[in-house]
């Protein structure tokens, strides 16, 4: 009786072990968005009508033709690109750049291809409000020369306005997430019923 009780045990905290991880990895395409930040929203004041924002603590970082340059071909580019110019922060109330990115472009509602440009990192890039074909800023300097040439690859990519907001794994996110707590459970049960074979073929050897 001890026996199954503890085999019990053991399968149902390997379970809930296993359905915890497999939650935790599904969370981010469930979790409610954050709100946007007081940096999201100063740049998207700035893009509603432009298409370089620049933010004080990184102005010096391209001069005035650099910054008409990289404005007007951006705005040429089809889709048509928006830069942020800013420090990289930790701090900034955000996880990742496309995160950001993504406010800044459901504030303004212009879909595109966003770029975060920050001064001595490497270019951060995605698409909002878009399904585009893939494009990269990966290794691409704050140098103006380098983010027109980015521009130029930009335009003419095939796209179409709107974007699947959902999980592209196990037919959306719903299906998703029904998908990692179940295996995430199976696995648990499978892992408590070797621990409980395990155990009881050393109980075995030991009474023998």
């Amino acid at each position: 009786m001890t026996r199954r009780l503890v085999g019990l045990l053991i399968t149902l905290v390997a379970a809930a072990g296993g359905g915890a991880l497999a939650w935790w990895l599904a969370a981010p395409d469930v979790t409610p968005d954050r709100p946007p930040t007081e940096r999201a929203r100063a740049a998207a004041a700035v893009l509603d009508e432009r298409h370089v924002y620049v933010d004080p603590a990184s102005a010096g970082t391209f001069t005035d033709d650099e910054l008409a340059r990289l404005d007007a071909a951006a705005a040429a580019s089809d889709p048509q690109a928006f830069l942020v110019v800013w420090p990289d922060s930790d701090q900034a109330g955000y996880g990742r750049a496309s995160d950001v990115l993504h406010q800044i472009g459901d504030l303004t509602g212009r879909p595109g291809l966003y770029l975060q440009v920050s001064p001595g990192e490497e270019v951060d890039s995605t698409d909002v409000g878009i399904e585009a074909e893939y494009l990269s800023g990966y290794d691409v300097t704050t140098d103006a020369a380098a983010l027109l040439r980015l521009i130029d690859e930009n335009d003419g990519r095939e796209y179409e306005v709107g974007e699947d907001t959902s999980s592209h794994y196990w037919g959306g996110t719903g299906e998703m997430v029904a998908a990692a707590l179940t295996i995430g459970g199976v696995s648990g049960i499978g892992a408590g019923v070797v621990v409980l074979i395990g155990w009881a073929l050393v109980r075995r050897r030991r009474a023998a």
